[in-house]
Formats: structure tokens, C-alpha cells, sequence
């Protein structure tokens, strides 16, 4: 008897323990329809109030207000922290491959590009495009047999080409290196479920998304970029002075200093503070006579 009952207290630990360690995913999926649901109310909202809006505004918004309420409420991302992860073998999700436009990042490390330069580039990039000898080493070997020096467009004229080849193939691979971090960060800010970014190759990189199923939701997070807003923090009396100096100038209207205003205020005080003191050191003498009399 006394063996079944270890066995029931066992038992019962082992599900009151389940219980416990499923509570965050029953809370996430929870969050995850209260989620859905503002995303879709707020998106019809936009639709219905401004039906011109593009839809890459009305996503922008939509993912504003999201992150707003994850912001307000830390209980969404907790439990989304401790939930159980779902692989993509379990749950489902998209699979992207990414590609770095290397051709790109050389047009513009170039300096003075031009007409043979953006012939030979394109040559390079088309034919990189069937091989895996990469855009640079093709360009490279382009220029050369073209008779070109590689100093005419990248480095200066003093630095070999071998340096010049090794720094171009440098920023080739800071550029994927870059492009990697940058979409880490992306989809690690959004709390994708065990995600797997992972480089192929010399430029490509492969992006595993489980539980991303819409494929306009997973260029949002992916290709979303950050936003950067200016605010007045000054009082709006300072600020109208300043705006309307600003006008007053571009209209060619002469400007007021007020500094010059101030000093001269200051000035005169000064000068009356002066003024007074001296006629104090005056009436002072007149009163001690007045006692030594006495």
C-alpha cells in the first residue's frame, strides 16, 4: 500500500510540475491571439479611415502600436520567454534566403566611376550570377585584362594591387558579416521562437522562421529598419523666439539682438548701483561731524 501511494505522490508531482512548466505557453498562445487580434482591428481602422495609405504605412503603424503594447505590458514578453520553443520541424515556419548585393557595395566603394567601370561591373555580377568565383575576383580579373589599374578606381595610386584585392575582398565579407548581425538583431527584438540564421557561401544567408507563416510577415521583420524621431525638449516660449529669429532672417528682415539689450540694462544698473554708493560715502563724513559735535 505504502508502494502505490509513493507512486500516486509521484505521479501527481510529475503533472502538478507539467502544469507549471506549461503555464507560460498557455499564457503566450493566449497573448498571441490578444496580439492578432489588435494587429487586425488596427489594421482595418487605418484601411477604413485613410483607404489611399500603402500598405507598407499601415503595417509600419500596425507594428508601432504591437510594440507599444509589449512595451506597457512585460508579462507578454516573460511569457514568451519561458514558453516551450517550437522548431520549424514542429510548428511550421518559412525558410528565406537572403543574398548581399556585393556588385552594389563596389559601385559605390569606386571612386569616379565610370562608363568602362560600370560595363565591366555588370559583366562581372551577370556572370557571378552562374559561377562562385564571386563579383570581385571577376571584376578584378576584368580590369585587368582590360589594362586597367585597380588604383584607378579603388585605394591610391601608391598601394599594390594584392593590398587593393585584399581590402575589396575585406569589405565583401564585413558586408555578410554585417548583414547577418543586423537581421539577428531584427528577428531577436521581435522573440521568433528559436531561430536559425546561418551563412551559405560567400554572400547568401539562410533565415529559419518557425511559427512565421505569412510571408508579408516575415519581409516586415525582416527587412524593417529602425526609426529615429526629433523632438523639441525646450519650452515653446524659447522655441517660438528662436523660430521666429530663423524667419525674420530668411526673410531678410534685420535681426533684433537682445543680448546687446540685456548688457546695457546691465550697464545702466551698474552704473546707478555706482551713483549711489558714492552719494552714501558723501553723507557718511557729514554724519560723524554731526556726532563729534555732539
Amino acid at each position: 500500500m505504502k508502494e502505490f501511494r509513493f507512486r500516486i505522490v509521484l505521479i501527481l508531482g510529475a503533472i502538478a510540475l507539467s502544469v507549471y512548466l506549461l503555464l507560460p505557453t498557455y499564457r503566450d498562445y493566449q497573448n498571441s491571439e490578444r496580439l492578432e487580434k489588435i494587429r487586425t482591428h488596427v489594421a482595418d481602422s487605418l484601411k477604413t479611415a485613410n483607404p489611399d495609405m500603402s500598405e507598407d504605412r499601415v503595417m509600419s503603424i500596425v507594428e508601432s502600436k504591437i510594440d507599444s503594447v509589449l512595451s506597457a505590458d512585460q508579462s507578454i514578453r516573460e511569457a514568451r520567454a519561458q514558453r516551450v520553443k517550437l522548431g520549424l520541424d514542429l510548428q511550421g515556419g518559412m525558410r528565406v534566403v537572403l543574398e548581399v548585393d556585393t556588385g552594389e557595395l563596389l559601385r559605390k566603394l569606386a571612386k569616379e566611376p565610370d562608363e568602362k567601370f560600370n560595363r565591366l561591373l555588370d559583366q562581372a555580377i551577370a556572370e557571378d550570377r552562374q559561377t562562385d568565383e564571386g563579383v570581385v575576383t571577376i571584376l578584378v580579373r576584368k580590369l585587368r585584362e582590360s589594362g586597367t589599374r585597380l588604383s584607378r578606381y579603388f585605394g591610391n595610386i601608391r598601394d599594390d594591387e594584392d593590398d587593393i584585392v585584399s581590402d575589396l575582398e575585406q569589405q565583401a565579407e564585413d558586408a555578410v558579416t554585417r548583414a547577418r548581425e543586423i537581421i539577428t538583431n531584427r528577428v531577436d527584438q521581435y522573440g521568433v521562437a528559436e531561430p536559425t540564421i546561418q551563412r551559405q557561401g560567400s554572400r547568401r544567408i539562410i533565415v529559419e522562421l518557425p511559427g512565421v507563416a505569412n510571408e508579408e510577415e516575415a519581409r516586415q521583420l525582416i527587412q524593417s529598419t529602425a526609426l529615429l524621431e526629433f523632438k523639441i525638449v525646450r519650452d515653446p516660449e524659447f522655441t517660438f523666439m528662436v523660430m521666429t529669429k530663423v524667419d525674420n532672417v530668411l526673410a531678410g528682415k534685420p535681426a533684433v539682438d537682445t543680448t546687446d539689450a540685456s548688457g546695457d540694462t546691465t550697464t545702466a544698473a551698474a552704473e546707478a548701483d555706482a551713483t549711489d554708493a558714492e552719494d552714501a560715502a558723501e553723507t557718511e563724513p557729514a554724519t560723524d561731524s554731526l556726532f563729534d559735535v555732539a
